[in-house]
């Protein structure tokens, strides 16, 4: 689950960074137009931060009774 949840954010973040720089103009079959976007950087962005707080706060060991 921790491995998903890094690969999810990484995407996300990925995502982010293409929305705010435009540079997936040709992919409208992924909903990228090509302009950019502000309000739907941020929630990429938010999106992979919780990705990754996620991944963080999942720890492999079971807690102890």
């Amino acid at each position: 689950m921790r491995t998903l949840a890094v690969v999810v954010g990484v995407i996300f973040v990925l995502a982010a960074i293409c929305s705010a720089t435009g540079i997936l103009h040709f992919s409208h079959a992924l909903g990228f137009d090509g302009a950019r976007h502000t309000k739907h950087t941020i929630l990429y962005a938010v999106i992979a931060l919780l990705c990754f707080a996620g991944a963080r706060m999942s720890s492999g060991a079971p807690a102890r009774p």
